[in-house]
């Protein structure tokens, strides 16, 4: 008896070749997903670190009676009394002599104290 054969076999191998490579393209678009995500997320962070910092240095050049300050944040950065998600600390170094420059150091961190972002600010001393 011959054996006919009808495609059917070159068919299916043909649909798993097709189905084999659309679950490789699928998993190398959800990791390029994924990590442009992550991306994002530090894009964001960074920015908004910078601009806490950036508003705390403007407030300190711009008033004679700044201090040391802690302030915490929530996810979404909006101030929170207690402990947040993210913290911003200044810290104000005296003039070492008479007439020199004062400076404020603000550090922005995550909860787990990583930093995201410093700057350092100085203002000449009356």
């Amino acid at each position: 008896m011959k054996n006919r054969n009808n495609g059917s076999r070159i068919f299916m191998t043909e649909l798993m070749f097709s189905i084999l490579f659309f679950i490789i393209v699928s998993a190398i678009c959800v990791q390029c997903f994924a990590t442009a995500y992550a991306k994002s997320k530090d894009a964001k962070e960074l920015t908004q670190a910078v601009n806490i910092a950036t508003n705390a240095a403007e407030e300190y050049l711009g008033s004679d009676s700044f201090g040391d300050f802690t302030d915490y944040y929530d996810d979404n950065w909006k101030p929170v009394d207690d402990k947040g998600s993210y913290k911003a600390t200044g810290v104000i170094t005296e003039a070492n002599v008479s007439g020199g420059c004062q400076s404020l150091q603000v550090v922005v961190s995550n909860a787990e104290d990583e930093e995201i972002y410093s700057l350092k600010v100085e203002k000449a001393v009356k």
